[in-house]
């Protein structure tokens, strides 16, 4: 018979070299996202129900940790109505919702940053359509077209986007697509993307959703379950080392923008560090994915498989 449990790796750990920050804010943020929920038109009754479990706040503060106490509500708020947009990709009447986030940035940042910030709402939105159609058909997608697709599907790059509203950056198209922090932002997306899947593959076996890097891995290489995630592991730890990598190369060259952009993408790579670990931090802290036992998977890894 199939083992009822499985050890997942430790993901905290795969982290050590990111300094886990946390916002002041949290606190209060985390009380008032409740209440927003609470009246938010675009949940339903179990949406609302669920965000105290969630843990938005807490997962705005570990991302953002220098952010005012407005703008992490604001995140927050942003957070909450992305997973309902996870959970319900087929959602209509909260299209508005992406007008209220762009009209939050200074006037001076949403010339460059609102079409990038739409762009990939609009393909994070769509790859989770894709996700729903896929999973109906029953169908698993290869390791190749997988990676591309989880990048917009698991909201890394909306965690990404929100780094600049958060820190009060502004990264000039030019710069934001230099080669080297392209495959930094590609690392991270990877990192928590995968990081997500492994965290939620219990769930993911009991619900058949396919969409999910370990058993993308057990299709495609013939693995047990265990053994597929330890795979998962390996590739999140190996994409840990190019992100340090890549970062090493980024930081050599800052001196060729200019004093002025420099500062701002060494603030963006140190969100982009804040983000990677508040995430992996959040992902035992919240119910979501291991309901109230979170502490003990963190220090132990055992998760218990749900019947089928």
């Amino acid at each position: 018979m199939p083992s009822s449990n499985l050890q997942l790796p430790h993901l905290v750990s795969f982290c050590a070299s990111f300094e886990l920050r946390t916002n002041r804010h949290c606190r209060p943020v985390t009380i008032a996202s409740k209440k927003w929920a609470a009246q938010c038109p675009y949940l339903d009754h179990e949406e609302r129900q669920a965000v105290a479990g969630l843990q938005p706040g807490l997962l705005a503060s570990l991302c953002y940790p220098t952010c005012d106490v407005a703008q992490l509500q604001f995140i927050a708020q942003v957070l909450i109505v992305v997973v309902h947009w996870l959970d319900k990709p087929n959602a209509a009447g909260d299209e508005r919702f992406i007008d209220q986030v762009c009209a939050k940035l200074p006037r001076d940042r949403q010339k460059s940053w609102q079409p990038r910030f739409r762009r990939h709402l609009q393909a994070f939105r769509g790859a989770r359509v894709l996700v729903q159609t896929d999973n109906e058909r029953a169908v698993v997608p290869d390791l190749e077209s997988y990676i591309p697709l989880r990048q917009e599907s698991s909201c890394a790059k909306i965690l990404l986007d929100m780094i600049e509203y958060a820190v009060g950056l502004h990264v000039p198209d030019e710069v934001y697509e230099d080669p080297i922090l392209r495959q930094l932002r590609r690392n991270a997306y990877d990192v928590m993307a995968w990081s997500i899947d492994i965290a939620s593959v219990a769930s993911k076996q009991a619900t058949n959703d396919k969409h999910n890097l370990v058993l993308v891995l057990m299709a495609e290489r013939r693995l047990t379950l265990q053994s597929a995630v330890h795979a998962a592991g390996a590739l999140v730890k190996k994409t840990v080392g190019a992100f340090l990598e890549n970062e090493r190369l980024l930081l050599a060259q800052l001196p060729s923008f200019g004093p002025c952009v420099a500062a701002d993408v060494r603030r963006y790579v140190q969100g982009m560090r804040d983000c990677i670990v508040g995430l992996t931090h959040w992902l035992y802290e919240t119910d979501r994915f291991f309901g109230d036992a979170g502490d003990d998977v963190r220090d132990l890894g055992w998760v218990f498989l749900p019947s089928r």
